[in-house]
Protein backbone atom coordinates (compact mmCIF):
# COMPACT_ATOMS: atom_id res chain seq x y z
CA UNK A 1 0.00 0.00 0.00
CA UNK A 2 0.71 3.48 -0.88
CA UNK A 3 0.00 6.38 1.82
CA UNK A 4 0.59 10.12 2.24
CA UNK A 5 1.82 11.67 5.31
CA UNK A 6 1.73 15.08 5.78
CA UNK A 7 0.72 17.50 8.74
CA UNK A 8 0.32 21.54 9.47
CA UNK A 9 -0.92 22.85 6.50
CA UNK A 10 -2.79 25.67 8.37
CA UNK A 11 -5.06 26.96 5.62
CA UNK A 12 -5.91 30.69 6.14
CA UNK A 13 -3.11 31.50 8.31
CA UNK A 14 -2.65 35.36 8.43
CA UNK A 15 1.13 35.20 7.27
CA UNK A 16 1.70 38.42 9.20
CA UNK A 17 5.34 38.17 7.92
CA UNK A 18 4.28 39.26 4.68
CA UNK A 19 2.49 42.91 2.91
CA UNK A 20 -1.10 42.03 2.68
CA UNK A 21 -1.05 41.29 -0.79
CA UNK A 22 1.85 38.79 -1.25
CA UNK A 23 0.25 37.33 2.32
CA UNK A 24 -2.90 37.02 0.34
CA UNK A 25 -1.37 35.39 -2.42
CA UNK A 26 0.74 32.97 -0.36
CA UNK A 27 -2.50 31.57 1.83
CA UNK A 28 -4.06 31.03 -1.86
CA UNK A 29 -0.71 29.28 -2.81
CA UNK A 30 -0.95 27.08 0.49
CA UNK A 31 -4.50 25.96 -0.27
CA UNK A 32 -3.52 24.92 -4.16
CA UNK A 33 -0.76 23.07 -2.55
CA UNK A 34 -2.77 20.69 -0.49
CA UNK A 35 -4.84 20.25 -3.24
CA UNK A 36 -2.29 19.61 -5.83
CA UNK A 37 -0.85 17.46 -3.29
CA UNK A 38 -4.07 15.45 -2.99
CA UNK A 39 -3.89 15.10 -7.08
CA UNK A 40 -0.45 13.45 -6.73
CA UNK A 41 -2.46 11.01 -4.08
CA UNK A 42 -5.10 10.06 -7.41
CA UNK A 43 -2.45 10.02 -10.57
CA UNK A 44 0.18 8.11 -8.40
CA UNK A 45 -2.50 5.46 -7.28
CA UNK A 46 -2.16 6.64 -3.30
CA UNK A 47 -4.08 4.68 -1.03
CA UNK A 48 -4.78 7.05 1.93
CA UNK A 49 -3.51 10.10 3.18
CA UNK A 50 -2.83 10.94 6.62
CA UNK A 51 -3.38 14.29 8.11
CA UNK A 52 -1.69 14.29 11.65
CA UNK A 53 -3.11 17.83 12.20
CA UNK A 54 -3.88 20.95 12.02
CA UNK A 55 -5.22 21.09 8.41
CA UNK A 56 -6.74 24.41 9.28
CA UNK A 57 -4.89 27.21 11.43
CA UNK A 58 -7.57 28.10 13.57
CA UNK A 59 -11.36 28.71 13.71
CA UNK A 60 -10.78 32.86 13.77
CA UNK A 61 -9.69 32.75 10.43
CA UNK A 62 -11.03 30.46 8.63
CA UNK A 63 -12.90 30.59 5.24
CA UNK A 64 -16.19 29.25 4.39
CA UNK A 65 -15.10 29.17 1.06
CA UNK A 66 -11.77 27.66 2.42
CA UNK A 67 -13.85 24.50 4.21
CA UNK A 68 -16.09 23.92 1.05
CA UNK A 69 -12.89 23.74 -1.50
CA UNK A 70 -11.18 21.27 1.16
CA UNK A 71 -14.63 19.71 1.56
CA UNK A 72 -14.38 19.01 -2.68
CA UNK A 73 -11.22 18.08 -2.85
CA UNK A 74 -11.49 15.36 -0.17
CA UNK A 75 -14.68 13.82 -2.26
CA UNK A 76 -13.04 13.81 -5.83
CA UNK A 77 -11.86 9.93 -5.57
CA UNK A 78 -14.36 8.03 -3.16
CA UNK A 79 -11.43 5.30 -3.04
CA UNK A 80 -8.88 7.74 -1.63
CA UNK A 81 -9.32 7.22 2.03
CA UNK A 82 -8.40 10.21 4.45
CA UNK A 83 -7.48 10.04 8.10
CA UNK A 84 -7.93 13.51 9.87
CA UNK A 85 -6.18 14.30 12.99
CA UNK A 86 -7.11 17.29 14.50
CA UNK A 87 -4.22 19.18 16.08
CA UNK A 88 -3.55 22.05 18.45
CA UNK A 89 -4.76 25.25 15.95
CA UNK A 90 -7.70 23.31 14.03
CA UNK A 91 -9.58 21.05 17.03
CA UNK A 92 -12.37 24.23 16.94
CA UNK A 93 -12.46 24.05 13.48
CA UNK A 94 -16.18 21.17 11.97
CA UNK A 95 -15.06 20.45 8.68
CA UNK A 96 -18.44 18.33 8.18
CA UNK A 97 -22.11 19.35 10.12
CA UNK A 98 -25.65 18.74 9.61
CA UNK A 99 -25.44 20.83 6.28
CA UNK A 100 -22.30 19.35 5.40
CA UNK A 101 -22.56 15.24 5.78
CA UNK A 102 -18.87 13.33 6.30
CA UNK A 103 -18.23 11.12 3.14
CA UNK A 104 -17.39 7.66 3.66
CA UNK A 105 -13.92 8.17 2.57
CA UNK A 106 -13.05 10.63 5.04
CA UNK A 107 -12.45 9.52 8.80
CA UNK A 108 -11.47 11.18 12.13
CA UNK A 109 -10.64 10.62 15.69
CA UNK A 110 -11.43 11.81 18.81
CA UNK A 111 -9.66 11.97 22.41
CA UNK A 112 -9.82 8.27 23.10
CA UNK A 113 -7.80 5.64 20.77
CA UNK A 114 -9.77 4.56 17.49
CA UNK A 115 -8.91 2.55 14.85
CA UNK A 116 -9.70 2.08 11.29
CA UNK A 117 -8.76 -0.95 9.11
CA UNK A 118 -7.62 -0.70 5.43
CA UNK A 119 -6.48 -3.46 3.70
CA UNK A 120 -3.25 -4.91 5.36
CA UNK A 121 -2.80 -1.90 7.79
CA UNK A 122 -4.24 -0.37 10.97
CA UNK A 123 -4.59 3.71 10.89
CA UNK A 124 -4.78 4.62 14.87
CA UNK A 125 -4.85 7.92 16.75
CA UNK A 126 -5.85 10.00 19.41
CA UNK A 127 -5.86 13.64 19.75
CA UNK A 128 -5.16 12.79 23.57
CA UNK A 129 -2.23 10.48 23.26
CA UNK A 130 -1.88 7.93 25.88
CA UNK A 131 0.77 4.86 25.77
CA UNK A 132 -0.88 3.26 28.74
CA UNK A 133 -4.32 2.90 26.89
CA UNK A 134 -2.85 2.58 23.63
CA UNK A 135 -3.60 -1.38 23.05
CA UNK A 136 -2.57 -2.82 19.40
CA UNK A 137 -2.48 -6.03 17.63
CA UNK A 138 1.10 -6.89 17.15
CA UNK A 139 0.57 -9.13 13.88
CA UNK A 140 -1.11 -5.82 12.03
CA UNK A 141 0.79 -3.36 10.37
CA UNK A 142 0.48 -0.77 12.42
CA UNK A 143 0.31 2.86 11.81
CA UNK A 144 -0.25 5.24 14.84
CA UNK A 145 -0.72 9.67 14.30
CA UNK A 146 -0.34 11.95 17.10
CA UNK A 147 0.52 15.11 17.00
CA UNK A 148 2.70 17.14 19.36
CA UNK A 149 5.93 17.80 20.63
CA UNK A 150 7.73 14.53 20.79
CA UNK A 151 9.59 14.65 23.88
CA UNK A 152 12.51 11.95 25.43
CA UNK A 153 12.04 12.11 28.99
CA UNK A 154 8.49 10.61 30.24
CA UNK A 155 7.57 13.54 32.66
CA UNK A 156 5.87 15.66 29.96
CA UNK A 157 5.68 19.30 31.46
CA UNK A 158 3.65 21.03 28.39
CA UNK A 159 -0.06 19.90 26.99
CA UNK A 160 1.42 18.88 23.65
CA UNK A 161 4.31 17.16 24.98
CA UNK A 162 4.74 13.43 23.60
CA UNK A 163 6.89 10.98 25.65
CA UNK A 164 7.75 9.37 22.29
CA UNK A 165 10.02 6.47 24.09
CA UNK A 166 6.83 4.98 26.01
CA UNK A 167 5.56 4.22 22.90
CA UNK A 168 8.21 1.80 22.25
CA UNK A 169 7.60 -2.14 21.59
CA UNK A 170 3.60 -1.24 21.43
CA UNK A 171 4.04 -3.01 18.21
CA UNK A 172 3.66 -0.04 16.41
CA UNK A 173 5.47 0.25 12.64
CA UNK A 174 5.13 4.27 11.78
CA UNK A 175 4.25 6.92 13.89
CA UNK A 176 2.99 9.74 11.78
CA UNK A 177 3.57 12.87 13.76
CA UNK A 178 2.41 16.96 13.07
CA UNK A 179 3.29 19.87 15.36
CA UNK A 180 6.99 20.42 14.05
CA UNK A 181 6.86 22.13 10.88
CA UNK A 182 10.42 20.92 9.73
CA UNK A 183 11.11 17.14 8.66
CA UNK A 184 12.43 14.76 11.35
CA UNK A 185 12.67 11.31 11.68
CA UNK A 186 13.82 8.40 14.19
CA UNK A 187 13.41 4.77 15.32
CA UNK A 188 11.58 4.39 18.47
CA UNK A 189 12.52 0.82 18.93
CA UNK A 190 14.19 -1.59 16.33
CA UNK A 191 10.41 -1.88 14.38
CA UNK A 192 8.65 1.55 14.44
CA UNK A 193 9.78 4.58 12.84
CA UNK A 194 8.72 7.85 13.86
CA UNK A 195 9.09 10.94 11.12
CA UNK A 196 7.70 14.54 10.85
CA UNK A 197 6.51 15.47 7.95
CA UNK A 198 6.99 19.19 8.19
CA UNK A 199 4.52 21.76 6.33
CA UNK A 200 3.80 21.68 2.98
CA UNK A 201 4.47 24.94 2.30
CA UNK A 202 6.66 27.56 4.55
CA UNK A 203 4.62 30.23 6.02
CA UNK A 204 7.34 33.04 7.41
CA UNK A 205 10.96 32.79 7.56
CA UNK A 206 10.75 30.14 10.55
CA UNK A 207 9.95 27.98 8.46
CA UNK A 208 12.65 28.33 6.03
CA UNK A 209 13.82 25.24 3.67
CA UNK A 210 12.31 22.61 1.46
CA UNK A 211 8.65 21.28 2.32
CA UNK A 212 6.40 18.97 1.10
CA UNK A 213 5.04 15.74 2.72
CA UNK A 214 6.09 11.99 2.96
CA UNK A 215 5.08 8.87 0.99
CA UNK A 216 5.05 5.82 2.98
CA UNK A 217 4.64 2.39 1.18
CA UNK A 218 4.51 -0.97 2.64
CA UNK A 219 6.79 -3.48 1.68
CA UNK A 220 6.81 -7.06 1.89
CA UNK A 221 8.75 -7.94 4.75
CA UNK A 222 6.07 -5.40 6.61
CA UNK A 223 8.15 -2.73 7.15
CA UNK A 224 7.19 1.03 6.06
CA UNK A 225 8.98 3.11 4.32
CA UNK A 226 9.17 6.84 4.25
CA UNK A 227 10.51 9.17 1.76
CA UNK A 228 10.73 12.90 1.36
CA UNK A 229 8.74 14.35 -1.74
CA UNK A 230 9.85 18.40 -2.15
CA UNK A 231 6.16 20.07 -3.41
CA UNK A 232 6.44 23.33 -1.95
CA UNK A 233 5.23 26.25 -4.19
CA UNK A 234 8.01 27.93 -3.22
CA UNK A 235 10.81 28.46 -0.63
CA UNK A 236 12.06 30.60 1.73
CA UNK A 237 15.07 31.09 2.85
CA UNK A 238 17.32 32.76 5.54
CA UNK A 239 20.57 34.26 4.46
CA UNK A 240 23.47 35.66 6.30
CA UNK A 241 25.03 38.04 5.30
CA UNK A 242 28.52 38.98 6.84
CA UNK A 243 30.18 42.29 6.51
CA UNK A 244 32.82 42.00 8.83
CA UNK A 245 35.84 43.52 7.21
CA UNK A 246 33.92 45.41 4.43
CA UNK A 247 34.91 49.26 4.04
CA UNK A 248 33.66 50.11 0.11
CA UNK A 249 29.99 49.77 -0.65
CA UNK A 250 30.66 47.91 -3.66
CA UNK A 251 32.46 45.41 -1.78
CA UNK A 252 29.24 45.08 0.35
CA UNK A 253 27.11 44.62 -3.09
CA UNK A 254 29.36 41.82 -3.88
CA UNK A 255 29.18 39.76 -0.91
CA UNK A 256 25.05 40.57 -1.11
CA UNK A 257 24.98 39.27 -4.69
CA UNK A 258 27.44 35.93 -3.99
CA UNK A 259 25.22 35.11 -0.69
CA UNK A 260 21.55 35.08 -2.98
CA UNK A 261 23.69 33.73 -5.95
CA UNK A 262 21.59 30.62 -7.12
CA UNK A 263 18.27 31.37 -4.91
CA UNK A 264 15.06 30.62 -7.94
CA UNK A 265 13.75 33.96 -8.72
CA UNK A 266 10.32 32.75 -7.69
CA UNK A 267 11.48 31.82 -3.76
CA UNK A 268 11.31 34.79 -0.75
CA UNK A 269 14.42 35.75 1.12
CA UNK A 270 14.97 37.32 4.28
CA UNK A 271 18.60 38.44 3.80
CA UNK A 272 20.08 38.68 8.04
CA UNK A 273 23.18 41.21 8.08
CA UNK A 274 25.97 40.19 10.37
CA UNK A 275 29.43 40.91 11.30
CA UNK A 276 31.30 44.03 12.93
CA UNK A 277 31.08 47.29 10.84
CA UNK A 278 33.59 49.90 10.88
CA UNK A 279 31.80 53.22 12.39
CA UNK A 280 33.78 55.06 9.63
CA UNK A 281 31.69 53.15 7.04
CA UNK A 282 28.62 53.96 6.18
CA UNK A 283 26.62 50.90 4.36
CA UNK A 284 23.97 52.10 1.99
CA UNK A 285 21.55 48.95 2.11
CA UNK A 286 18.66 50.98 0.20
CA UNK A 287 20.33 49.75 -3.44
CA UNK A 288 20.26 46.32 -2.02
CA UNK A 289 16.87 45.96 -0.88
CA UNK A 290 15.88 47.20 -3.89
CA UNK A 291 17.40 44.71 -5.97
CA UNK A 292 16.47 42.05 -3.95
CA UNK A 293 13.02 43.01 -4.16
CA UNK A 294 13.49 42.78 -7.85
CA UNK A 295 14.60 39.37 -8.03
CA UNK A 296 12.68 37.85 -6.01
CA UNK A 297 9.35 37.17 -5.06
CA UNK A 298 9.82 38.54 -1.28
CA UNK A 299 12.60 40.03 0.17
CA UNK A 300 13.54 41.52 3.46
CA UNK A 301 16.34 42.41 5.14
CA UNK A 302 17.17 42.23 9.22
CA UNK A 303 20.44 44.00 10.50
CA UNK A 304 22.01 42.18 13.77
CA UNK A 305 25.66 43.91 12.82
CA UNK A 306 27.86 45.36 15.60
CA UNK A 307 30.16 48.10 15.73
CA UNK A 308 33.81 47.49 15.92
CA UNK A 309 34.37 50.27 18.33
CA UNK A 310 38.29 50.90 20.00
CA UNK A 311 37.64 52.91 22.18
CA UNK A 312 41.31 54.23 22.09
CA UNK A 313 40.70 55.03 18.51
CA UNK A 314 38.37 58.18 19.68
CA UNK A 315 40.55 59.07 22.36
CA UNK A 316 42.09 62.04 20.53
CA UNK A 317 39.49 62.56 18.46
CA UNK A 318 37.99 65.85 18.55
CA UNK A 319 35.30 65.97 16.05
CA UNK A 320 31.58 65.59 16.46
CA UNK A 321 32.03 61.92 16.59
CA UNK A 322 34.65 61.35 18.72
CA UNK A 323 32.60 63.14 21.41
CA UNK A 324 29.86 61.79 21.09
CA UNK A 325 31.60 58.20 20.90
CA UNK A 326 33.25 58.44 24.01
CA UNK A 327 30.19 59.99 25.97
CA UNK A 328 28.05 56.91 25.02
CA UNK A 329 31.44 54.80 25.67
CA UNK A 330 31.56 55.94 29.33
CA UNK A 331 27.92 56.01 30.09
CA UNK A 332 26.43 53.47 32.22
CA UNK A 333 24.33 51.53 29.33
CA UNK A 334 24.77 48.19 28.41
CA UNK A 335 27.06 47.65 25.78
CA UNK A 336 23.96 45.99 23.23
CA UNK A 337 22.24 49.51 24.06
CA UNK A 338 25.61 51.37 23.61
CA UNK A 339 26.07 49.86 20.31
CA UNK A 340 22.49 51.08 19.27
CA UNK A 341 22.64 54.37 20.58
CA UNK A 342 26.00 54.62 18.68
CA UNK A 343 24.59 53.27 15.44
CA UNK A 344 21.82 55.50 15.56
CA UNK A 345 23.71 58.76 16.34
CA UNK A 346 26.28 57.64 13.29
CA UNK A 347 23.00 57.66 10.78
CA UNK A 348 21.82 61.08 11.80
CA UNK A 349 25.50 62.09 11.40
CA UNK A 350 24.93 60.08 8.05
CA UNK A 351 21.89 61.36 7.17
CA UNK A 352 20.14 57.76 7.01
CA UNK A 353 16.63 57.04 8.84
CA UNK A 354 17.11 56.07 12.32
CA UNK A 355 16.39 52.25 13.77
CA UNK A 356 13.98 52.89 16.78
Amino acid sequence: MKLIHCADVHLDSPLSQFPPEQAKERRAEVLETFCRMVDYAIANHVDAVLIAGDLFDSAKHVRKRTKAIVRETLAKEPNLQFYILAGNHDGDVPLYDDAFPQPENVHTFGNRWKSYRQGDITVTASERPNADTLNLDPADINIVMMHGQAVETSNVSGRDDIPIRAFAGKGIDYIALGHIHSHRRGMVDNRCLACYSGCPEGRGFDECGEKGFLLLETLPDRRVESRFVRFSRRTLHEVRLDVSGCSEQAELERRANAAVAGIPADDAVKLTVVGSLDPDFAPEYRWIERDLGERFWFAKRKDETTLLIRPEDYRNDISLKGEFIRRVMASDLPQVDRERVILNGLRALWGEELDL
